[in-house]
C-alpha cells in the first residue's frame, strides 16, 4: 500500500488508561482502512490527531480513501457487519473498537462518511479511568 500515516500529538499528553486496548483500536483502524478504503494500487493519508482537554482527550482518525455510503456508515459498529465476506473480513474489527472504546476506555467514537470523500472516526476518551473495584464482604 503506498498510504502514509500522519501522527498530530502533543507528547506531553498523560493518558492513565489501558496501553493495550489504545493500540488495538489504532491497528484496527489503519488495518479496517488498508482493506476497505484503499486499493493496493492507491496513494493515500491516513491522520490521527490528539488533542488534550480538561479531563479528555479527542482522538480524530482520517483516511481519505473510498468512504462509506450511509447504508455501511449505519451498520459498521454491528458485530458480524462486513462489505468484504469471502475477502478475509470478519466483521468484527469496528465491532470490537467500538465495544474497546465505549466499554473498556469508557469513552466515546463515531463516525462521519462519504464516498469517495474518507472517513473520520471521532473518539472522546476520559484521561484518567475511573477503576471499579468490587467491595469484599466481611
Amino acid at each position: 500500500y503506498q498510504v502514509s500515516v500522519v501522527l498530530d500529538c502533543d507528547e506531553s499528553i498523560n493518558l492513565n488508561s489501558f496501553p493495550g486496548a489504545f493500540s488495538q483500536i489504532i491497528t484496527n483502524l489503519i488495518m479496517n482502512s488498508l482493506l476497505h478504503a484503499y486499493s493496493q494500487e492507491d496513494q493515500g493519508t491516513i491522520k490521527i490527531s490528539v488533542i488534550e482537554k480538561e479531563t479528555t482527550i479527542a482522538v480524530e482518525y482520517r483516511d481519505d480513501g473510498a468512504g462509506m455510503n450511509e447504508e455501511v456508515k449505519k451498520k459498521i459498529f454491528d458485530p458480524f457487519f462486513t462489505t468484504k465476506r469471502g475477502n478475509g473480513g470478519t466483521g468484527l474489527g469496528m465491532h470490537i473498537i467500538y465495544n474497546l472504546v465505549t466499554i473498556k476506555l469508557q469513552g466515546s467514537i463515531e463516525v462521519q462518511s462519504k464516498e469517495g470523500m474518507g472517513s473520520v472516526f471521532s473518539m472522546e476518551l476520559p484521561k484518567r479511568l475511573e477503576i471499579k473495584s468490587e467491595s469484599s464482604a466481611a
